[in-house]
C-alpha cells in the first residue's frame, strides 16, 4: 500500500500499528441533534485523506466528502435531515435536499415534478428519503491494499403498486483516494415497473471556483430551456456567486471510451497557489447515457451538479410520452458503477486530459 510517502507490504505496515483503526476505518453512529435526530450513518476515513459520510437512512447517500480536510462536495442549508421530514409533492423535496457528494434521484421518478396517470409526481422521487436495511461493513486486505465496504439494501415498494429493491456497495481505500459505488436495481414484484435513476453529484467550493473548469471527453451538449441558452458558450465556465442567479441546465451526451466508459471532471488548476485539485467521474455509457449539468453560482446556492442518469430529467410523463422511459421486468436487474477518483494537483490533472 502507499501511504505517507512511501510503499508498505501489509505485514510491514502492521507490525507499526496496534490496530489498523489506528489508520482509518468504519464507524456506525446515529445522529442526535436537530432535523437530523435518529439518521443512522457511517464515517469512512483512511489515511490516503478520505473522509467521507454515508447515510444509511437518507438510501445509503454520501452527504460529506473531505480529501486531506479539503471540502469536495457542496452542502445544502438544510443539513442531514431525517426522512420524516419528505414531502413529496411538487418542489418540496428540496426541503430535505442536503446537497452532499451523492444524493440519488428516482426509482420509478426522477426529475421535474409531474403527473402520470392520474399519480402525483414530485421532484427526483422517493428513494433519498427512504432508510435502508441490511446494513454490512467489511474491512480486508487484498493483497497489499486494505479495502473497506459498506453495503445494504433500499426498497421504494407499494401495495398494488412497483415493487423495486436497491441494493448498494461503497467501496473506499487505504492506499488510494477512490471511491465505487455499485448498485443492482431489481424489479421483486409481479407487473413491469419504471426505472427511472439520475445520481445528483454535487461539487462545491472550493474545487468549485472563479477558476474552475468543466472537462470532459468528447460530448455533444444542449441547454435544457431558454434560462440556459443565455450563457451556453459558458457552460464550462464558472465565476463568482452571482445574486439572484437563475439556474442553468445543460445536457451532455458524453462519448464512452475504449472501455465503454464516459468521464468528466471538475478541476481547479489555481486551487492552493496553483497546486490544483479536482474530481473525476466515471461511468458506463451504455446503462447511464445521459448527463445533465446544474450550473448553480448563486450566492449559498453555489454548486455544480454532474448527473449521470439513464433518462433526461424532464420527468416521467414526458418520457414516456417521448417513448424513452425505461421500464424494468418481473425478476429483472439493472447494473449501474459509479467511479469517483480525486485529481491532487495539476499533474493529476494532465494525466486525466490524455484519457479524454
Amino acid at each position: 500500500m502507499h501511504i505517507f510517502g512511501i510503499d508498505l507490504k501489509k505485514e510491514e505496515l502492521l507490525k507499526k500499528v496496534g490496530d489498523i483503526s489506528q489508520l482509518g476505518g468504519i464507524k456506525l453512529y446515529e445522529l442526535v441533534d436537530g432535523k437530523g435526530r435518529g439518521i443512522r450513518a457511517a464515517d469512512i476515513h483512511s489515511p490516503c485523506g478520505i473522509y467521507m459520510t454515508a447515510l444509511i437512512d437518507r438510501g445509503m447517500d454520501i452527504s460529506n466528502l473531505f480529501y486531506n480536510s479539503i471540502p469536495i462536495a457542496w452542502r445544502s442549508a438544510n443539513r442531514e435531515t431525517s426522512p420524516i421530514y419528505y414531502e413529496s409533492r411538487g418542489y418540496e423535496w428540496l426541503r430535505t435536499f442536503f446537497g452532499g457528494l451523492l444524493t440519488t434521484c428516482g426509482l420509478t421518478t426522477m426529475g421535474m415534478p409531474g403527473i402520470d396517470n392520474g399519480e402525483e409526481l414530485g421532484l427526483h422521487g422517493r428513494i433519498s428519503n427512504t432508510p435502508a436495511e441490511n446494513i454490512n461493513t467489511s474491512t480486508k486486505w487484498l493483497n497489499d491494499e486494505y479495502v473497506m465496504e459498506i453495503s445494504g439494501k433500499v426498497r421504494e415498494t407499494k401495495v398494488f403498486g412497483d415493487k423495486l429493491e436497491l441494493s448498494r456497495k461503497i467501496t473506499t481505500y487505504m492506499g488510494t483516494p477512490k471511491i465505487i459505488i455499485e448498485d443492482n436495481i431489481e424489479n421483486i414484484g409481479f407487473t413491469e415497473s419504471p426505472l427511472m435513476i439520475l445520481y445528483h453529484i454535487n461539487i462545491g467550493y472550493p474545487v468549485l471556483d472563479k477558476t474552475s473548469k468543466l472537462i470532459e471527453g468528447k460530448a455533444n451538449v444542449i441547454p435544457r430551456d431558454e434560462d440556459a441558452k443565455i450563457d451556453f458558450d459558458k457552460f464550462s465556465e464558472f465565476s463568482e456567486p452571482i445574486k439572484d442567479y437563475k439556474e442553468q441546465v445543460f445536457f451532455h451526451d458524453i462519448a464512452a471510451d475504449v472501455n465503454g466508459n464516459s468521464n468528466i471532471a471538475i478541476i481547479n488548476p489555481e486551487f492552493n497557489n496553483g497546486e490544483g485539485i479536482g474530481i473525476s467521474l466515471t461511468f458506463n455509457k451504455d446503462n447511464l447515457p445521459h448527463l445533465a449539468q446544474w450550473k448553480q453560482v448563486g450566492e449559498g446556492e453555489y454548486a455544480c451538479g454532474i448527473e449521470p442518469s439513464n433518462s433526461l430529467p424532464r420527468g416521467r410523463a414526458i418520457e414516456k410520452e417521448l417513448g424513452k422511459l425505461v421500464f424494468l421486468k418481473p425478476g429483472e436487474i439493472k447494473n449501474y458503477r459509479i467511479e469517483f477518483n480525486i485529481l491532487k494537483s495539476n499533474k493529476e490533472i494532465e494525466q486525466f486530459k490524455k484519457t479524454l
